[in-house]
């Protein structure tokens, strides 16, 4: 079974893509599902769960794309869909109230349009973001909105310098963004790009595969920039890749899509001492996805397998706590096949932290979580809440 190598080409078209390619595997696996339930008996673990807003497409956006955590504890993010224009919007939770302020509607060109990323934050307390289609020419922009909420273009894309831009972006200390385009560039299959304080845009590396198709990225102490792609590599089922400063582009793993995994759709987390960890959608040894680690030196390894009930097609990155714990999500499998959260600790075991339901309980998140620093996950879901338009939680493990 393996996941469609094309991508949508037109506004609006990119999540219901991604939700064809896992609803194919999902109904793929539905016996598997069944034979390996009562195997996975016992995995979910003890927390506390709580659902802290339901998003409605009309008035503060449809499908959010993950959180943004300030000093204060307020968290910033963006949807995909919704707002007045159905285009997508920018917006805060407050830490005390967790009522939701809507700092900005994307509204096409010139505007940005359906952003597909969470965003980031600098020490002023301004957000900078990417939309995968508008500014001036229809083809994804990189958006900035200041302290006092007003919003500005910084870049629009002109596909040589790529197009289709959907992961969100990576400061150094600098100030210099860096970020990808899942197109375009001369080969036509992405560019890592760099925007410097002054809001100038370089290319910084094309992807010589014209189906590769970047990830968001990880930035290491030295420099280097670390990500997957979703295609290429041997088999073209997704790679993991190392750009050192030069640019100096080197091919770290190339998935075959059996037991390792295969198209990577998220972003990578580096640890202090300088290992790399993220998800495949799929393969793996049951081919519902993995979480794989690449260490210091290079070498592959798989953490965990999914096999249905303890999470299917992992569509997010990971974050981790002090203790080297990972905590993610998995799009669908779980209880009810809504998705779930799990918990990986460091000698490989997976529990359940929650499965969800659907309904008023949230369903199929694909966003990164956030862990605060007592130890609460917030995070998002793309379905489900009181209006079907996706929620935010926060679980207590």
């Amino acid at each position: 079974m393996m996941i469609s190598n094309m991508h949508p080409q037109g506004p609006g078209r990119l999540m219901s893509w991604i939700h064809s390619q896992v609803r194919t595997l999902s109904a793929w696996s539905a016996v598997m599902l069944t034979l390996t339930w009562i195997a996975s008996a016992g995995l979910h673990a003890q927390t506390s769960y709580q659902v802290i807003h339901h998003f409605s497409a009309s008035t503060d956006g449809s499908r959010p794309n993950g959180l943004t955590r300030d000093a204060a504890g307020n968290f910033y993010g963006t949807t995909s869909d919704g707002g007045p224009s159905g285009l997508g919007t920018v917006f805060k939770l407050d830490a005390a109230t967790h009522a939701v302020t809507v700092l900005h509607n994307f509204t096409d060109t010139p505007d940005g349009a359906n952003p597909m990323a969470s965003v980031t934050l600098d020490p002023a307390g301004n957000l900078y973001g990417t939309t995968r289609y508008g500014g001036s020419d229809g083809l994804g922009a990189v958006f900035k909105i200041d302290s006092s909420g007003v919003e500005t273009i910084v870049h629009s894309f002109i596909d040589w310098d790529g197009l289709w831009p959907s992961a969100s972006l990576v400061r150094d200390p600098a100030g210099n963004l860096y970020g990808t385009t899942s197109n375009g560039g001369s080969h036509t299959g992405g560019v890592i790009f760099k925007i410097g304080p002054a809001g100038v845009e370089r290319t910084v590396y094309q992807f010589e595969d014209q189906s590769a198709s970047p990830n968001g990225l990880a930035r290491g102490a030295a420099g280097s920039l670390y990500g997957t792609t979703v295609r290429g590599g041997h088999d073209d089922v997704g790679t993991v890749f190392r750009l050192r400063p030069g640019p100096v582009y080197i091919l770290v793993h190339s998935f075959t899509g059996g037991s390792d995994g295969g198209s990577p759709q998220a972003e990578s987390l580096l640890d202090d001492t300088g290992n790399l960890y993220s998800t495949t959608t799929y393969g793996g040894d049951f081919g519902a996805g993995t979480v794989f680690k690449v260490d210091s030196t290079g070498v592959f390894s798989v953490l965990h397998s999914f096999s249905g009930p303890d999470g299917f097609n992992p569509l997010a990155g990971l974050v981790m706590d002090a203790s080297g714990n990972l905590y993610g999500t998995a799009f669908a499998g779980g209880d009810s096949n809504q998705g779930v959260v799990f918990k990986l600790d460091p000698s490989g075991n997976e529990a359940v932290l929650h499965s969800f339901a659907g309904g008023a309980d949230g369903a199929h998140p694909m966003a990164t979580l956030v862990l605060s620093p007592d130890g609460t996950l917030f995070g998002s879901t793309s379905q489900g809440g009181f209006h079907g338009d996706g929620t935010i939680f926060r679980l207590k493990p």
